[in-house]
């Protein structure tokens, strides 16, 4: 049996934040709160269509880099962008993710949807699942302890 070349993977996680939309939304869309959760390598966030984030991570592994590019900025509803995850200058991952925000009894119906391909050698959709679940246990304790909700 061979390796294959790519693998075409998705992950869908939920959330429901006690928070409300505005306050979720702007978690995601003011650059200051979302570094305080997805990180302080944050060096660009260009938050509309056609806009671009940067963001280096270093670990034991090596540097972590993420391009992103949004495509559809849906205000307090939708964000659909495109990113590609390198370590050491490979890229081993490129996604299509959608995230939506309802509301849901006094709260946010957070919904993160990731179609991914993977580039081997990578930690694929299990990893990724992995990431995101904490990015967003991070952004549920931001969102604990943050009292600006406009964006």
């Amino acid at each position: 049996m061979t390796n294959p070349k790519q693998v075409h993977e998705t992950i869908v996680i939920e959330r429901v934040l006690p928070n409300c939309r505005d306050h979720v939304w702007s978690a995601w869309a003011l650059m200051e709160k979302k570094k305080a959760w997805l990180g302080q390598g944050m060096t660009k966030l260009e938050f509309w269509p056609g806009g671009a984030e940067h963001l280096t991570h270093i670990s034991d592994m090596g540097t972590h880099t993420n391009e992103t590019r949004y495509f559809e900025i849906a205000d307090r509803e939708r964000i659909v962008f495109a990113y590609s995850m390198a370590l050491n200058g490979r890229i081993h991952s490129v996604s299509l993710a959608t995230v939506t925000f309802a509301d849901h009894g006094g709260g946010t119906r957070l919904t993160y949807t990731e179609q991914m391909c993977v580039i081997p050698p990578s930690d694929g959709a299990e990893g990724r699942k992995h990431g995101w679940t904490a990015l967003l246990k991070a952004l549920e304790e931001f969102l604990a302890t943050d009292t600006m909700v406009s964006a």
